[in-house]
């Protein structure tokens, strides 16, 4: 007789030759988080005053032990658990579609359903509420959204700065081809000093044309955090819609995007709340919502009691995506936001110390630690982004990413990564810049 437990271990080997699962009910097939733990044998999460809790960390995920990875900027690992989930789901998915009865649980595409629990989940990370969040694909969906949905004139300026993402950024060109607004980048210091000198420039920038200034939270190319507080106080006393992109921020640092007192914030999960790919979000302030159009409409395209749904329902989509993201968020639970956003830090902060006392090397992350977390962007004297790269994975297969021919490498630390890990990128770095 095949037992759950050996039909979840059979998927993994085979998604093409399962056997149907024999209970009844759509729902009821999802196992609960320890139930998937032990069908996938994956280990429990440590105990809090465990002495080797983070290597244990390490452990949850399937990350190869020879390789290591630095480029959560980019891509976070999944755990191992987020893989069991969404594993779990498509087979489910697969054998039981004729179960699934459209109207009594929405538990087989995303799209069309509000999806209150990951939703909730979700906003708890960063201080809103359920239905002022919207889950969209990636940020720059979330971006188009808003950038396409406000009522601006030909003439109106959206201000930003000159360090963003094309993602970030590209909906606003856009809009000045097709409308006439007027689109300009600001000069934002690489490295930036201080939070002071960063919004000094921001606001002296402002015009009496300024209706939009869209602004990272945290700078992809160098892991400066902005000071996104100050500069939407001050954006709000103008009359200044302020959209904050956030997608190196949500798990890097602290994120409260009610008292960052932003109009938008937009963001990803993808990469450092370590969820798959196709999951992003979105945040409008209350007072403003009414002011975005619905630029893709379904049958929720006029719903003002649940303005996230409004935002969230947009056609058939991967529901095993959202089961991957509510498996990250519970993951990311189960361990403590606070203790993840400490461990980034430290690792972070362990690395730049550490470069800076090396004489040929220059930093472009801020010397102010209040401005960094787990991202830090560098270069050796005499060396391009692409060859630090090759030269990190050839020697001992370390994979931090290029930032620029210029600006070197940017290193992204995550809670699968150690100090020996970083030692070894330091020794090779110390054999060059010294």
């Amino acid at each position: 007789m095949t037992t759950r437990r050996d039909l979840m271990k059979t998927m993994a080997l085979s998604a093409f030759a399962l056997p149907m699962l024999s209970q009844t009910g759509w729902a009821a097939q999802l196992s609960g988080m320890n139930e998937l733990r032990n069908e996938f044998d994956i280990p429990s999460i440590p105990s809090a005053d465990d002495p080797e809790f983070w290597a244990k960390i390490r452990d949850q995920f399937m990350l190869r032990k020879d390789e290591v990875f630095f480029n959560t900027g980019t891509m976070g690992a999944m755990p191992r658990v987020v893989v069991a989930r969404m594993t779990e789901h498509l087979h489910v998915a697969a054998s039981n579609l004729a179960e699934w009865d459209y109207v009594a649980d929405g538990d087989m595409m995303s799209g069309y359903f509000p999806y209150e629990g990951i939703r909730t989940k979700a906003a708890k990370l960063m201080n809103v509420k359920m239905d002022e969040l919207a889950l969209t694909e990636n940020v720059t969906m979330a971006m188009s959204f808003v950038c396409m949905g406000l009522d601006l004139a030909k003439g109106d300026e959206v201000i930003t700065s000159d360090q963003e993402h094309p993602g970030g950024c590209s909906s606003w060109k856009a809009r000045q081809k097709r409308d006439g607004i007027i689109y300009r980048e600001i000069a934002i210091p690489k490295p930036a000093h201080s939070p002071k000198e960063v919004l000094d420039i921001v606001v002296n920038s402002f015009t009496k044309k300024t209706k939009v200034l869209m602004l990272s939270h945290v700078i992809s190319g160098s892991g400066a955090i902005m000071p996104v507080k100050e500069i939407c106080a001050e954006a709000r006393s103008r009359g200044i819609f302020t959209v904050i992109d956030g997608a190196q921020a949500l798990g890097n640092i602290p994120v409260d995007i009610h008292d960052i007192g932003c109009d938008a914030y937009v963001g990803c999960f993808h990469k450092w709340v370590l969820a798959p790919s196709g999951n992003g979000f979105l945040y409008i302030r209350k007072d403003r919502v009414q002011e975005i159009s619905t630029i893709i409409a379904s049958s929720q395209w006029d719903n003002h009691i649940d303005e996230g749904f409004r935002f969230t329902q947009r056609g058939t989509g991967s529901l095993t995506l959202l089961h991957g993201l509510e498996a990250a968020l519970d993951f990311t639970n189960e361990i403590g936001q606070d203790r993840i956003l400490a461990r980034v830090k430290f690792l972070g902060n362990y690395l730049r110390d550490e470069l800076r006392k090396l004489p040929k090397v220059k930093m472009f992350s801020p010397s102010d630690e209040n401005m960094c977390g787990g991202i830090t962007v560098y270069n050796v004297d005499g060396w391009t982004g692409a060859k630090l790269q090759d030269l990190m994975w050839n020697r001992d297969k370390l994979r931090p990413r290029a930032s620029s021919d210029i600006h070197g490498l940017r290193h992204s630390t995550h809670i699968y990564n150690s100090v020996a890990e970083i030692d070894r990128c330091l020794r090779i770095i110390r054999e060059i810049a010294i």
